[in-house]
C-alpha cells in the first residue's frame, strides 16, 4: 500500500481526537516508520490519532476539524489555516517558520542572547547576481571581516544536510553565492573543533527525552546521518539541557531536536533547532521509545 493510500480522508476525520498532518508528496521509508510509530504510540496511550496530509485538510476546511493536530510538516500555511479555525497545532505555523528558515532561527536565538555560530544573513535578491555583482557586494565583505575563512555558507531553507557548503576563500564564497540563485542564504562561522561532529537533544514539552552524538562521513564537515554518518548515545550536561529548554521557548516550540556544536565544550553553543526532525534513528540509537513521549504530551494536551 502506498503512503499516499493509507492515509485516511479528512472526510472521516470527526471522530477522530488529533490529526497527525503529514506531506502527501514527501516520501521517505523513515517518515513513514516514525509516523507508523506515532500511531501506535497514540492508541496504546488512548489517543486517536488520524492520519491527514495537507492537501487534504486545507481542501476540507469548511468541515469537521479536530481540536488537536501534529504538524509533521513545514508547510507554515496549512498550519496557520487550521489554527485560523481553532485547531492547535503542535508545532504552531510561527514555531515552524521560525525553525525552517536558519536567518530567522539566528534572528530569535541572536535577540535571546542564546549562544550560537555567528552568523552574518544574505540580503534578498530578486534576480540571480552574477560573480562580480557578489563580489561588489557589502555582504562579503561583512563575512570576510565578521567571520572569516573557511566559512559555512547554507541555503536558509534546507533540510538533511543538503545546500550546506565550506567556502575556503573569497573566490569559493562568491561562486558559490551565484551559483546558490536567489534561494536565502546564511554564513555562519566555521566551528573547526566540531567539524564533522556534533549532538542532538530530542525535547517534548519541557523534558529531553533522548539524545545522541553524530558523526559524518569520512571527510565531510557536516554531521548528517543520512549523508552516511553515524550516531551513539548521549548523556548531555546540564547546562546543555538549559540550553535547550531556553532554545525551545524562545521559538515556541511544543517539540523538536536542538542541535549542538562542539558537545565537548563547557559552554553550550546552538547549530540548529529542528520543528520537525526525524526521530527513528534517534530512538533505534538511543532505546527510547520517542514517539511514546510525544503520544503522552499529545494526550494530556487533548485532555485539556
Amino acid at each position: 500500500m502506498s503512503a499516499v493510500s493509507a492515509v485516511s480522508t479528512v472526510s472521516a476525520a470527526s471522530a477522530a481526537s488529533a490529526w497527525l498532518v503529514t506531506n502527501r508528496w514527501l516520501e521517505w521509508d523513515k517518515f513513514e516508520q516514525q509516523f507508523a510509530q506515532l500511531q501506535q504510540a497514540a492508541a496504546r496511550a488512548g489517543l486517536e490519532l488520524q492520519r491527514v496530509t495537507t492537501d487534504d485538510a486545507v481542501a476540507h476546511l469548511d468541515g469537521p476539524l479536530p481540536p488537536l493536530a501534529l504538524i509533521m510538516d513545514k508547510d507554515v500555511a496549512a498550519a496557520a489555516q487550521l489554527e485560523a479555525r481553532g485547531v492547535r497545532c503542535v508545532n504552531s505555523a510561527r514555531a515552524i517558520a521560525l525553525c525552517d528558515n536558519k536567518a530567522y532561527t539566528h534572528a530569535v536565538l541572536a535577540r535571546h542572547g542564546i549562544t550560537h555560530a555567528p552568523t552574518v544573513t544574505a540580503p534578498l535578491t530578486y534576480r540571480p547576481l552574477s560573480e562580480a555583482e557578489w563580489e561588489g557586494s557589502a555582504f562579503v565583505g561583512g563575512v570576510e571581516k565578521q567571520l572569516g575563512y573557511p566559512v559555512v555558507l547554507k541555503h536558509a531553507v534546507g533540510s538533511w544536510g543538503s545546500g550546506v557548503f565550506l567556502a575556503r576563500s573569497r573566490a569559493e564564497l562568491v561562486r558559490m553565492l551565484a551559483e546558490a540563485g536567489t534561494r536565502p542564504l546564511i554564513a555562519e562561522a566555521f566551528i573547526a573543533e566540531s567539524a564533522g561532529h556534533d549532538a542532538r537533544i530530542y525535547m517534548v514539552g519541557n523534558a529531553p527525552v533522548a539524545a545522541m552524538r553524530r558523526r559524518g562521513a569520512e571527510g565531510d564537515f557536516r554531521s548528517n546521518i543520512t549523508g552516511g554518518g553515524s550516531a551513539e548515545p548521549w548523556v548531555p550536561p546540564a547546562p546543555y539541557v538549559a540550553a535547550a529548554r531556553e532554545a525551545m521557548g524562545a521559538l515556541g516550540l511544543d517539540i523538536g531536536s536542538v542541535d549542538f556544536l562542539n558537545p565537548g565544550a563547557a559552554e553550550p553553543m546552538v547549530g540548529e533547532v529542528n520543528s520537525n526532525a526525524q526521530f527513528v534513528t534517534l530512538a533505534h540509537t538511543t532505546g527510547v521509545d520517542v514517539a511514546g513521549h510525544v503520544a503522552d504530551y499529545l494526550r494530556g494536551l487533548a485532555r485539556r
